[in-house]
């Protein structure tokens, strides 16, 4: 697996990484119709990322940290470290779990925001 964000390589330290893709419907029934109508809206992407936070490299925290409240900024995921998908995403969530006598962990959320640039309206690219 290989996953990245703004130009960070997190691989090392991720345990567990999830893109979701989702449409919304959006209801288009007519009064007169005997079953509801749905029509498919403007698809959306989220990545999730959890991990293992590593304050000596600093690499994933202090970018990920830097990045809340920014413009996207470029991601890839790569489940079998060639082929995945990647464009630009904003910080959605972003928190530390410290346990006592266990790991400090981390919770990443991204949502897509542009394909070959930030806000340019285009999907993912696949490949």
């Amino acid at each position: 697996m290989d996953v990245a964000f703004d130009s960070v390589q997190l691989e090392d330290e991720a345990h567990s990484v999830t893109i979701s893709f989702a449409v919304p419907e959006a209801e288009i029934t007519a009064f007169a119709d005997a079953w509801q109508n749905f029509l498919a809206g403007k698809p959306t992407a989220t990545l999730e990322l959890s991990g293992y936070w590593d304050g000596a490299s600093g690499a994933g925290d202090i970018t990920i940290f830097n990045e809340l409240g920014l413009e996207a900024e470029e991601y890839d995921f790569e489940p079998d470290g060639a082929t995945g998908y990647d464009g630009f995403a904003i910080v959605t969530s972003y928190s530390v779990t410290a346990t006592v006598n266990g790991p400090v962990t981390y919770e990443l959320a991204l949502r897509h925001n542009g394909g070959s640039a930030a806000a340019d309206g285009a999907a993912p690219t696949r490949a």
